[in-house]
């Protein structure tokens, strides 16, 4: 599997201490993923995902001595892009995770509320502390799977345990997810 065979703190520590050729290894591991990561979360095709990806990675480059990294270099990577498409509607005024109901009240649908701002920034804030609720294997699953884009066999294969159990793990972390937060949009 290639992903065991890529050591990311490795790689990290040199791309921080300053190393050309490390930081041309992570761009070289992860650019793909995080293009196409970028693309799915961006509603029609643009090019916008390519610049989003490669600012990420300018900006990891020129900031590479104050990263501080409270998880996987992947997860880093992955909510860095998450974040920048998140500013890219926000730099155009659109509004996203909103339900129908909320759009159709806004008399003017290209201007995001305050209130909407508020109510996105406590939804992600509620999510994240239920997420930290659940048992650790079954949030480690949730994060690796959610966060970090596994697969569930690369979940199986990476934490030595069955297919079945990645699959029940999500199954009950999502079930009480849902039951904790009933107007989660992503069960």
């Amino acid at each position: 599997m290639a992903r065991q065979s890529f050591d990311d703190n490795h790689y990290l520590q040199l791309f921080i201490s300053g190393s050309e050729d490390a930081f041309d290894a992570i761009f070289k591991r992860y650019y793909e993923g995080l293009l196409q990561f970028a693309k799915v979360l961006l509603p029609y095709p643009t090019d916008e995902a390519e610049d989003i990806v490669a600012e990420m990675f300018c900006t990891l480059w020129h900031n590479r001595r104050q990263i501080d990294i409270s998880t996987t270099l992947s997860a880093y990577l992955y909510v860095s892009v998450r974040n920048r498409v998140f500013d890219y509607y926000r730099k155009r005024k659109t509004i996203f995770n909103l339900p129908e109901e909320a759009l159709a009240d806004t008399p003017d649908v290209g201007y995001q509320q305050p209130d909407h701002q508020l109510m996105y920034k406590d939804i992600t804030s509620q999510i994240q502390s239920l997420v930290a609720q659940l048992p650790p294997q079954m949030r480690l699953v949730f994060k690796m799977h959610r966060y970090e884009g596994f697969s569930y066999d690369e979940i199986a294969g990476l934490l030595n345990i069955s297919l079945n159990s990645v699959k029940t793990h999500m199954f009950r972390a999502l079930k009480f997810l849902k039951a904790a937060y009933p107007m989660l949009p992503i069960c």
